[in-house]
C-alpha cells in the first residue's frame, strides 16, 4: 500500500520516527488508527450515554452528579463496554 501524504503530515511522520519510538512508518500509522479508533469509540459511548441522559431527564428520573463523580461513571462504562 502506498500513502502520500501532504507536507505537514510528512513533517510530523518524520518528527515521529526520530523519536525513536517508532521502527517505521507503518507502526506509527497503525498507533495513529488504533487512537483514531479508540477515541471514535469513546465518543460513540458519549453519545449514547447522552441520549440515555436525555430520555431519562425527559421521564423525570434523573440524577444530580459532579463533574469527578461523571467522569468516573463514565470511565466505569467505557472500560465495561
Amino acid at each position: 500500500m502506498t500513502i502520500t501524504l501532504p507536507p505537514a503530515l510528512d513533517a510530523l511522520l518524520a518528527r515521529k520516527l526520530a523519536t525513536g519510538k517508532y521502527e517505521d512508518a507503518g507502526e506509527v500509522v497503525r498507533e495513529a488508527l488504533r487512537q483514531m479508533d479508540s477515541r471514535e469509540s469513546a465518543l460513540e459511548l458519549l453519545r449514547q450515554e447522552a441520549a440515555l441522559g436525555f430520555d431519562q431527564l425527559d421521564r423525570g428520573d434523573s440524577v444530580e452528579m459532579d463533574r469527578d463523580t461523571f467522569m468516573n461513571h463514565f470511565r466505569h462504562r467505557r472500560q465495561a463496554a
